[in-house]
């Protein structure tokens, strides 16, 4: 008897669905034939409950699907609902009676050799000083490997240029070099695995399946890319011969631009992946296409481009996960990373992929096929063929990365170089808008200041609106618009604040449901942020302003989607879909009757235990049950002696004693088939309603795209109401006054919000009215003392210009300005050892960008040019630079320019072009201290008071002293600007009324 029930439990199966990453199932391979076919018994077997109760209770075996919609209709469930209930007392089929500490994870099924659990994992071994013998696969014989590594080499030569990890039992593990790899870089013990007999061991390290999105997250994170090879069948689902491999593939591949996970993606910025197909490479006027993809969010965007440089700097603003382009010709395209073309920032990752894919007919074929579409012509990508193959190459590496499911992308959209402001990656460093130069974080920096959103989404998209400024005056107004209707109803931005902060990442939640990653919890937010809809249209049911009234609608599939994911899901599921817990009752009528029959199980178990500890006499008789030891019947130590002859010892403890009996063990093999059952049903039917949801992530996107939109202008507006903003009045770019730049009180956003124990002391600036009015010039010469402010100043200035370009309003009494086509500033020092140049050529080389590409509708902001070199070099080149951008000379440009320089000299530009001004920062001077205003006012300094600054900052009173010796001697003998003042008069004439018009 004692044998017997040893031999039932090692037959009891194991419920363990395989996941398509991290815990998903594949249901349809190892689903149970449940088609009402030929069965054992002579006849259907009726319920339970009309045949006399559990102890007449079927075999599972012998219940079809029509057996359990019988019993749902006799045995009708009730629907349980409200704050008590979880996933585990929602869940009919789990057993009531105490289960004992945490489960164990699930073993290797046997007769597998090749799968590794816990207990018979190879022992550690030392590693050994230098790589281990067979420390990369393409060292070994295929045909000396084991069947297993047989097959893992084969797909890794299929991805050479990947980690593989792959699937043995509980663990994912990798062997040769990628085991070496994984060790060195996730801090894992390097152990061995036996290869062959003539191969021996080789390496080998591996990573629990339950964390392997943690470790997985990690090897992106350092730029990695992923082959995950998982099981396609359970061991239990059929009965292999002795060594017999089960059935295994590549499921996913996670690279830097495509993942999906939650935990693998920043939730405040966009992923994006972009492919490149250049023509004319090695040319500074290469033609480009670009094509660009975030696959958590669906956004599809193409544009084709000429000039290498504007490819580097939209890369760049894009911060591209990842960059594909077609492999050059004669180098390898297998993926794996390249040596870095002068056109892709060092920063980046880029990988070579075959060039068939990026060819005009593959290409063209690929997007037809993925939209369903009959033609091109409506995506506008006639006269973009370098877009065009961009966008297919771009859709293979998806089908080749996601092999079994389609991400849902948007129709791609063509964007334009003259949609957005220009700006150039110095300024946006300069600018600091996303991130600080000091440490590169965020906090400092412009997002950090206007970033109220309550969403992920929310806060994705006005990070975009940062990086893209807008130069069409009527989208900047309609955003103004819905920003002031929100800044003066105070109680209507607050009760959308209290709205949007609970509201999940729709975007993100459908793009993984479209792809079948989606778990029942993602489904469940997706389904709270939906039923807030209608709510957020009620709110907004008055708005006016465009941007609101536009979410002032009913959705009424939405809606309906809402319900359904309400009525079908717990509110609460467990994170595995493989063990149940994840439908209501009442939902399915094969569901139901399954769960009728466990309820049957359990009523015989709670009577079994009843009569046991009758018969028994123990009064503390439990019956427990553990998912390797399944059921079995508890006692002490001390009561042991008195236990019935039928029991049957299963296992001894230090305090308790375990057994079984020939009817609990005989019982527990339909329980667990029931449960099994249970759960593969429940299984398909959230499979069924995830792809339900994946066929509506087109009109769940617009509708977050909208959602994201509103949060970031009631973000705006949060910032405007509390900070004390004004609207600034934009000027018509077809009006004389499309170049006029006017701020009064004008405050520095990041700045003002730093200080704490002193307020900000707010500047006026004028620049760009029509003709030459008076205190409206087109170049302000900025002198004043070091550390006086006058960085902050020229920052200050592009800022609000910015901000006024992305429809925020700013920090500022009043504002009148006009749209600049392109800021560019050129504040502080740098160098750029790597690639050869020095301070001075790094100033110099953006001084020439600048000078080439600026326009009389730019804004230039420009701090200490010529300060790298000798004093006489670098006032020539200052004063130069700037009669050029004030429009004298030849080719003179005529941009509203803030020139801050040490030059005292160039103050007398301003009594030679009458376009120009001159500006200072005050100092106080009392006695040997200085304090600094921090105030701009007309006129020009005198002094720089650097050796006043070198005092403050500690330098020896010895050089000090010494110091102002000098600067006396040099001041009583130079006589620098001798000469300049005619040489100014003359290039003023000739230059004046050739301003450089727009691009």
């Amino acid at each position: 008897m004692a044998a017997e029930a040893e031999q039932q439990l090692s037959l009891v199966p194991k419920l363990g669905l395989q996941g398509d990453l991290f815990g998903g199932a594949f249901g349809e391979s190892a689903a149970p034939n449940r088609s009402g076919g030929a069965r054992s018994g002579g006849g259907p077997a009726g319920p339970s409950g009309a045949s006399g109760g559990p102890d007449a209770s079927p075999d599972p075996g012998d219940l079809d699907d029509g057996d359990l919609e019988a019993d749902a209709r006799a045995r009708p469930r009730r629907r349980r609902t409200g704050p008590g209930v979880d996933a585990g007392a929602a869940a009919p089929g789990h057993s009531p009676v105490a289960s004992e500490g945490p489960a164990p994870e699930a073993t290797a099924a046997q007769g597998q050799p090749e799968q590794t659990s816990d207990s018979d994992r190879p022992q550690a071994e030392p590693e050994p000083s230098d790589l281990p013998r067979w420390h990369h696969h393409g060292l070994v014989e295929p045909e000396q490997l084991t069947p297993m590594l047989r097959h893992y080499v084969e797909l890794k030569r299929a991805h050479p240029e990947r980690v593989l990890l792959y699937r043995l039992g509980d663990f994912f593990e990798c062997f040769f070099e990628d085991a070496i790899r994984l060790s060195r870089l996730l801090e894992l013990t390097l152990t061995g695995k036996e290869a062959g007999k003539a191969l021996g061991r080789v390496p080998m390290a591996g990573i629990p399946h339950h964390a392997a999105e943690r470790y997985c997250a990690e090897l992106v994170r350092r730029g990695l890319s992923v082959a995950l090879c998982d099981q396609l069948e359970e061991a239990a689902a059929r009965s292999p011969a002795k060594g017999a491999l089960l059935k295994r593939d590549i499921t996913r591949v996670l690279t830097p631009g495509t993942v999906l996970e939650e935990g693998m993606l920043a939730a405040r910025r966009n992923n994006w992946l972009c492919a490149v197909v250049l023509e004319g490479e090695g040319s500074a006027a290469a033609r480009w296409g670009l094509a660009v993809a975030d696959v958590s969010t669906g956004e599809f965007r193409v544009t084709e481009r000429r000039g290498s440089d504007q490819l580097q700097q939209l890369l760049v603003q894009l911060e591209a996960a990842e960059v594909v382009w077609p492999a050059p010709e004669g180098a390898a395209a297998d993926g794996g990373p390249q040596a870095i073309p002068a056109w892709c920032p060092d920063t980046l990752r880029l990988t070579a992929l075959p060039r068939t894919p990026f060819a005009a007919p593959e290409a063209r074929a690929a997007l037809l096929q993925r939209f369903r579409l009959a033609s091109l012509d409506g995506l506008g990508l006639g006269e973009a063929p370098l877009a065009l193959r961009a966008a297919g190459g771009l859709l293979r590496y998806l089908d080749d990365t996601q092999p079994g499911s389609a991400i849902p992308l948007e129709l791609p959209t063509t964007w334009h170089a003259g949609d957005q402001l220009v700006l150039d990656a110095q300024t946006r460093r300069n600018l600091e808008l996303t991130r600080t130069q000091m440490g590169g974080g965020v906090h400092g920096s412009l997002l950090w200041a206007l970033d109220r959103t309550m969403t992920a989404m929310g806060g994705r998209c006005l990070r975009r609106w940062i990086e893209a400024p807008l130069v069409d005056l009527p989208a900047i107004r309609a955003r103004q618009d819905g920003v002031g209707e929100l800044v003066e109803g105070r109680s209507l931005r607050l009760a959308l604040r209290r709205l949007l902060r609970p509201m999940g990442d729709l975007e993100r939640l459908a793009g993984r449901a479209g792809a079948g990653t989606a778990s029942a919890r993602d489904l469940v937010a997706l389904a709270d942020g939906l039923e807030r809809l209608p709510q957020l249209a009620g709110l907004l049911a008055g708005a006016t302003s465009p941007p609101l009234a536009a979410l002032a609608r009913p959705w009424p599939e939405l809606a309906a989607l809402a319900a359904l994911l309400r009525h079908t899901l717990l509110d609460s599921p467990p994170l595995s879909l493989s063990e149940g817990g994840l439908i209501h009752d009442g939902v399915d009528a094969q569901l139901d009757g399954l769960r009728n029959q466990l309820d049957d199980q359990e009523a015989w178990l709670a009577e079994q235990e009843a009569a046991e500890r009758r018969a028994s006499g123990i009064s503390t008789l439990r019956l427990q049950y553990h998912r390797t030891f399944g059921y079995f019947l508890s006692v002490s130590r001390a009561k042991a002696a008195a236990v019935p002859g039928h029991w049957i010892r299963r296992q001894t403890l230090a305090n308790e004693e375990r057994f079984v009996t020939p009817d609990l063990k005989g019982r527990e093999g339909r329980i667990l088939q029931l449960r099994a059952r249970a759960a593969q049903r429940e299984y398909e039917l959230f499979g069924v309603l995830r792809a339900q949801v994946g066929e509506q992530a087109g009109p769940i996107r617009a509708a977050a795209r909208l959602v994201a939109e509103l949060d970031a202008l009631v973000s705006l507006a949060e910032v405007a109401a509390t900070g004390g903003y004004c609207r600034p009045d934009l000027t018509d770019p077809a009006g004389p006054e499309a170049r006029l730049l006017e701020i009064q009180a004008g405050r520095h956003p990041v700045v003002e919000q730093l200080l704490v124990e002193e307020p900000f002391t707010p500047n006026d600036i004028a620049l760009g009215a029509p003709g030459v009015a008076a205190g409206h010039p087109d170049l302000l010469v900025l002198t004043g003392p070091n550390a006086s402010g006058k960085s902050c100043y020229l920052r200050q200035t592009g800022l609000l210009q910015l901000m006024a370009q992305i429809g925020s309003w700013i920090p500022a009494r009043s504002a009148r300005l006009g749209i600049a086509d392109r800021i560019f500033t050129r504040v502080g020092a740098g160098d750029d050892l790597a690639a050869g140049q020095s301070t001075f050529m790094v100033e110099m080389a953006e001084t020439a960008n600048i000078l080439h590409h600026a326009t009389e509708r730019s804004l230039v902001l420009l701090d200490e040019i010529g300060r790298g070199t000798a004093t006489f070099d670098g006032l020539s080149i200052a004063w130069a630079v700037a009669e050029h951008l004030a429009g004298a000379g030849e080719g003179g440009i005529r941009a509203r320019s803030v020139f801050a320089t040490h030059y005292h000299e160039l103050n007398e530009l301003a009594e030679l072009l009458p376009n120009v001004a001159n500006v200072q920062v005050l100092v106080e001077e009392t006695g040997d201290e200085l304090v600094f205003l921090h105030q701009v006012v007309s006129g020009g300094a005198s002094r720089s008071y650097g050796i006043e600054a070198a005092r403050l900052a500690g330098v020896p009173p010895a050089v000090v002293a010494r110091a102002r010796q000098v600067l006396g001697r040099i001041e009583a003998n130079s006589h620098v600007a001798v000469g300049l003042e005619s040489g100014a008069r003359d290039t003023g004439r000739r230059g004046r009324g050739r301003a450089r018009q727009p691009a």
